[in-house]
């Protein structure tokens, strides 16, 4: 483990933050003396804010663990808006008054905030407590496992398969029996609903994400989820002949008119909308869609949905279940001691444990990665059981290709340029554009 800290200047995390790879950091510095009697404050900066099925469970387990702590004080800074989130982050980091309980989306930069001492090491306290820490997927916690430093660094409160929706019905119109498992059948697939005057893909680049996550399927399946670190560690190079081979597939989707021709200027929730008003056959996605797409005041094709993987490539089978997961991490910060500590701890383990779990998954369809519940069949929605299952296979498990990269303009700089070859861009384009903001920086 590295013992020597290194002074983070309030530029480069300024930086971090601006680009959203820092998602939480932030309340009261030293802890409580565990004797001493007083008030103890416990200050949450989440995501964890609005009016969804998710955020009430979590307010409820505040609630739970308020009435059981009188003596404990909960500030929940939480935000659901992402800049909102990265503005009380930012204010957090200028003043040093680190939350309790934050996120940092990304694990690129997280060994600066290791040595500074503010990320807490979790792994004694899973170790510890083997009912709450061995519950937890191993791959799920191996993400946290920062290289060159011991032990975890967080444990994720929501993870979930990135993969296809689709409507059953427009497949069976257009001669679709069943989902296209490889790449070749998926371009048939895709032949036959614009036969139908469908649109096979739903998509909305203006929300560059899009872009990015249909880039990051296909990086998976061709080169393993391996690439997001090799590209971060540069021992991969963007113009790299494979690399810029993932950019070409998605140029042949483009091609094949997999998108709506105007997808350029689409947002996400017009690309939504598209899918779950039958215009289009398909949509990529995550479980927190659910609730929405089996809502029938919003989506008049629920029947119709079903979930299958990305396609994997017929030359690249050990990339078959190589997929994309987003995981999204509770840190707890490494300032704490005492009392304080302690409390927070707990709370954490609420958040997090099996009848956590069980609620979120049953009554929010949000995952928390363990292997150690038990969902009622009556409860849970089927689609999301689908889901569950899928995961179940995946051998490798990545978030954005960017999520490895120090420099903290990539995730622009990678979504802004795979969405160019939405307006004319070549594969080759847009791969010198990415490397360039890399060599720019070296």
């Amino acid at each position: 483990m590295r013992n020597k800290a290194k002074r983070i200047t309030a530029a480069a995390l300024t930086g971090v933050m601006a680009l959203g790879l820092l998602a939480g950091c932030g309340s009261s510095g030293s802890g409580s003396d565990s004797g001493s009697g007083e008030e103890v404050t416990i200050r949450l900066l989440t995501r964890m804010s609005g009016t969804t099925p998710q955020v009430d469970i979590y307010n409820d387990i505040l609630d739970e663990f308020k009435e059981k702590h009188p003596e404990v004080k909960i500030i929940d800074d939480s935000q659901s808006d992402e800049s909102a989130y990265n503005n009380v982050l930012s204010t957090d980091i200028a003043s040093g008054d680190m939350a309790n309980i934050f996120r940092i989306q990304g694990v690129a930069n997280l060994g600066e905030y290791i040595d500074n001492g503010l990320i807490l090491d979790l792994e004694p306290y899973l170790e510890e407590d083997e009912e709450w820490g061995g519950g937890f997927t191993e791959s799920s916690l191996d993400y946290y496992r920062v290289p060159g430093y011991d032990g975890v660094y967080a444990v994720p409160y929501e993870s979930g398969l990135i993969g296809m929706y689709y409507n059953k019905d427009l497949f069976e119109k257009a001669g679709i029996s069943e989902f296209p498992q490889t790449w070749t059948e998926f371009l048939d697939a895709i032949d036959k609903l614009n036969a139908i005057d469908v649109t096979p893909i739903a998509i909305g680049t203006q929300s560059t994400y899009m872009a990015g996550h249909l880039h990051n399927l296909i990086s998976y399946k061709w080169l393993g989820t391996d690439i997001a670190k090799q590209l971060g560690s540069r021992e991969k190079s963007w113009t790299d002949s494979d690399v810029v081979e993932t950019l070409q597939f998605v140029k042949d989707l483009i091609d094949a008119n997999a998108f709506d021709p105007n997808c350029a200027g689409l947002t996400d929730t017009m690309a939504f909308t598209a899918f779950e008003t039958g215009e289009a056959a398909m949509v990529i996605t995550g479980a927190w869609k659910i609730s929405e797409f089996k809502d029938p005041s919003v989506c008049s094709v629920s029947d119709s949905i079903e979930f299958a993987k990305f396609p994997y490539f017929e030359e690249k089978p050990e990339y078959k279940d190589e997929d994309m997961q987003n995981m999204s991490p509770y840190m707890v910060s490494g300032k704490l001691e005492g009392k304080e500590l302690d409390l927070t701890i707990e709370l954490l383990k609420m958040l997090t444990d099996q009848d956590a779990t069980k609620r979120f998954a049953e009554e929010s369809a949000t995952l928390i990665p363990r292997t150690d519940v038990t969902f009622d069949s009556g409860k849970i929605d089927p689609l999301l059981q689908e889901v569950i299952d899928d995961s179940s296979t995946s051998t490798g498990i990545g978030q954005d290709v960017f999520d490895f990269d120090p420099l903290t303009s990539m995730q622009d700089r990678t979504r802004n340029s795979i969405a160019s070859m939405f307006t004319g861009a070549t594969p080759e384009d847009a791969a010198a554009e990415i490397q360039a903001e890399i060599d720019s920086n070296q």
